[in-house]
């Protein structure tokens, strides 16, 4: 079959497959994640694989009506067939250029597919062989709430990855592949169709590893590029470990219930020479023979780091433990004013002292587009935050480093929403989405209040992401302030954004830096409100 390399644009069509059986709760977020791309051309291919298809239909009817036309295929495989045939109907049933495969309880970025087109589209130029290419990945725990019979789905932190899905190299390297030393996700990978219809697809008689098996395969015919960006989520649930009975919310296919040494082996390339050539037979010998001690090396490796790795996961769950009890101790201190008494016979020594709050004019309630109490619950949030997930719908936390001990809490009642950060390091920022907010030809104000118990020094700016003409990779900040909040009184900071800047901005931002290379850093916000200018 040939396979066109014609150059990548936005008129390249990229389909997505979206195995499920029973988990309409997942459904819908996978459905999300792909109408919020900024690619414009994509078909949704959300194949049942034997699940119960009414049920399905009644939890996403809305979600699908939101959908632009003509984007959406339903695909009923009754009985089932299987995960790796539900994958094959999938692409033999689109008729895009490319093929994607989101698992029903994964995401992505924005960007994900505009990104990838746009790389494979510059890459194949020179690559006539490419067949695909895969973004970075981050792994998200998340855990399953239960509340009056209804499932709640919770982002809890970042989980971590070996170091197979971080190598350095532009092409995702057959050997190492095939060895675990390089690592891949269906979620993270864009493939021409042919070429996938071209090696088979995904190996019908597995029921786990397909991937592995599927991807052993392609990398003989068909070389795939990295492009070093964290596009792809894959969601794990934190009881996934005890699931013995492949629990229809908790599996994530990495659980003790499959036969991963059977399914581990059959995954492994295959090599096929002419049995009449002797040279062939050497040439079997050898590679046959090092393929088994590197993998052997690798098992010997895995074994070590598994015995580790228990008392890690000991100390990590002390610490976890530890950041719960000071994130209740948080909560009570917003609850209750601490008062201290200084001796009657001693000078009173320097004290933190609660800053007095600037008046804050709040608008009337249809006056505004967005106001930071309508959206907190009335019992108040507190939760961990991760860097990049949106939490009270707009805001979300930016920063260069991973780290533990990230934690929001919002009261209502209070008027305060505090984000505490271990560490800001070179650059911590809370960002805050005005896309879609201000009515036409006109431009935007944003006005909030900020406390402190002392003195700092910090930045707001505005930013949006880069254009097409300006690299379309990145984004752009301007328009930065220098701001003082002064612990007796706090302080009130009022920014403009100008209609015209507004509407030719894509992903537009208001940023609050942070100081740099402080410790320990809360962020106390009383109001945040976003008004028409």
């Amino acid at each position: 079959m040939k396979i066109s390399h014609a150059s990548a644009t936005t008129q390249n069509s990229v389909g997505v497959v979206i195995r499920t059986k029973d988990r309409p709760f997942f459904v819908k977020r996978a459905l999300a994640s792909v109408a919020a791309q900024t690619h414009p051309n994509w078909q949704i291919m959300l194949v049942n694989d034997g699940g119960d298809v009414m049920a399905l239909k009644e939890t996403i009817a809305s979600d699908i009506a939101a959908l632009p036309k003509n984007r959406f295929t339903l695909l009923d495989l009754n009985p089932g067939q299987g995960r790796s045939a539900a994958f094959n109907r999938g692409v033999e049933a689109l008729k895009t250029d490319f093929v994607t495969c989101l698992d029903d309880d994964d995401t992505w970025e924005p960007e994900f597919m505009s990104a990838l087109v746009e790389f494979i589209g510059e890459t194949s130029r020179s690559v006539p062989d490419l067949g695909g290419a895969g973004a970075r990945v981050t792994a998200l725990k998340e855990e399953i709430i239960e509340t009056d019979g209804k499932s709640e789905l919770r982002v809890i932190g970042q989980d971590k990855l070996p170091p197979a899905f971080f190598r350095g190299e532009f092409f995702l390297n057959p050997l190492a592949y095939a060895c675990y030393r390089q690592d891949i996700y269906p979620v993270q990978w864009m493939m021409r169709r042919e070429a996938v219809l071209e090696v088979g697809g995904f190996p019908e008689e597995f029921d786990v590893m397909e991937d592995r098996a599927f991807m052993n395969r392609f990398l003989v015919r068909w070389r795939v590029a990295i492009l070093d960006s964290k596009l792809a989520y894959h969601h794990r649930r934190v009881q996934r470990a005890t699931d013995n009975t492949r629990n229809v919310l908790l599996n994530t296919l990495d659980n003790p219930s499959y036969d991963w040494r059977l399914y581990a082996d059959l995954a492994r390339p295959t090599i096929s020479y002419a049995e009449s050539s002797k040279e062939a037979a050497i040439v079997r010998s050898i590679a046959t023979d090092l393929m088994s001690e590197v993998n052997y090396e690798t098992s010997a490796i895995w074994n070590k780091v598994d015995g580790e790795m228990k008392s890690l996961r000991a100390q990590i769950a002390e610490d976890k433990a530890e950041l719960q009890r000071r994130l209740e101790a948080l909560k009570d201190d917003l609850a209750q004013p601490v008062i201290v008494a200084a001796p009657a016979e001693t000078p009173l020594e320097p004290k933190q002292t609660t800053p007095q709050r600037l008046p804050f004019e709040r608008p009337a309630p249809d006056a505004s587009v967005f106001d930071i109490w309508s959206v907190i619950p009335e019992e108040g949030q507190a939760h961990y935050v991760v860097p990049g997930q949106s939490f009270a719908e707009r805001l979300q936390l930016s920063c260069k480093a991973e780290q533990y001990g990230l934690m929001m809490h919002a009261s209502r009642a209070h008027e305060k929403l505090v984000l505490q950060m271990p560490q800001t390091q070179d650059w911590a920022a809370l960002e805050i989405n005005v896309a879609g907010l201000a009515p036409l030809h006109r431009g935007l104000r944003c006005r909030f209040s900020v406390e402190t118990r002392n003195s700092y020094l910090f930045e707001t700016a505005i930013m949006r992401r880069k254009n097409h003409n300006e690299g379309g990779d990145g984004h752009h900040m301007e328009a930065f302030e220098v701001h003082h909040c002064d612990a007796e009184t706090g302080c009130l900071i009022t920014r403009g954004i100008e209609a015209d800047w507004l509407q030719a901005a894509i992903q537009p931002r208001v940023l609050i830096i942070f100081p740099r290379n402080a410790d320990n850093f809360q962020f106390i916000c009383t109001n945040l409100v976003l008004e028409p200018m």
